[in-house]
């Protein structure tokens, strides 16, 4: 799976947005979605940013806690506990050979994945 993918996925399922911007309780109705589509889009193009330069070697070691260290020191402001779950969510993810075929009407995404298995 593509980096781009692993890290949408994992913000998908692993961030908590009223936990990352506990500021969101005080924005104005008509203000909330444009400050938390903002907020997203930064998030991932920061962690993509931050795995493209620095996280090679932790993807290859399958350091999660040494890829949210990085992303940490690199100034992404998620709470650490959550960003370590990204992290773990994008490892997993980005060791798997999956293609993304469509959203069910349920809203559940559908992948083909091609996986080898040794008896």
């Amino acid at each position: 799976m593509s980096i781009d993918a692993c890290i949408a996925h994992a913000i998908h399922s692993d961030l908590d947005i009223l936990e990352a911007l506990p500021e969101v309780h005080d924005i104005p109705l008509e203000e909330l979605e444009p400050y938390i589509e903002h907020y997203v889009v930064q998030v991932q193009e920061t962690l993509y940013n931050v795995i493209v330069d620095r996280g090679e070697p932790y993807l290859r070691s399958r350091d999660a806690a040494g890829l949210c260290a990085t992303c940490l020191d690199s100034g992404i402001s998620i709470p650490p506990h959550i960003l370590l779950k990204m992290c773990q969510t994008i490892m997993q993810l980005s060791e798997l050979d999956a293609k993304f075929i469509l959203d069910t009407e349920e809203g559940k995404s559908l992948y083909y994945v091609k996986m080898a298995i040794t008896v």
